[in-house]
């Protein structure tokens, strides 16, 4: 069994806490590092970017992999989310591994303006996101 580290962007992380975070899993062989994808959730107001901070991964290790657990479809188009995560993987040596879901918060959707659609709607959006990116 491996294990990897799951960590929330959203909880009081800074850039250095997340290098550290990436130096040190590297040291001690863990394989991986995952990173939520929030702007916002409860009282944490302010989160890292995940593909900023995916480009820092891939210049701040050389072997652990790193990804996204999850970052739902409906903060961003899937061409930018396709594109961005194709270039960072080139980058990375095909490290990057790119985890996509429907959206679950409301509460982060409504205070980013960003549409909260059926989970039906939802659904659909993330397999057409899906085959998008796919195509990138």
């Amino acid at each position: 069994m491996r294990i990897g580290l799951m960590v929330e962007g959203q909880e009081n992380l800074t850039w250095e806490r997340w290098i550290h975070i990436l130096h040190t899993a590297e040291r001690l062989g863990f394989p991986s590092v995952f990173r939520s994808d929030h702007y916002v959730i409860g009282d944490y107001k302010s989160s890292l970017d995940l593909f900023l901070s995916f480009m820092i991964a891939a210049r701040e290790t050389q072997n652990i992999r790193f990804g996204s657990l999850v970052s739902p479809m409906t903060f961003r188009s899937p061409v930018d989310v396709g594109r961005m995560s194709a270039q960072i993987n080139r980058l990375s040596n095909g490290r990057l591994m790119l985890g996509v879901g429907a959206g679950w918060h409301k509460p982060e959707h409504d205070a980013y303006g960003i549409p909260f659609y059926t989970e039906r709607v939802r659904a659909e959006r993330l397999e057409e996101a899906i085959n998008v990116i796919k195509t990138l």
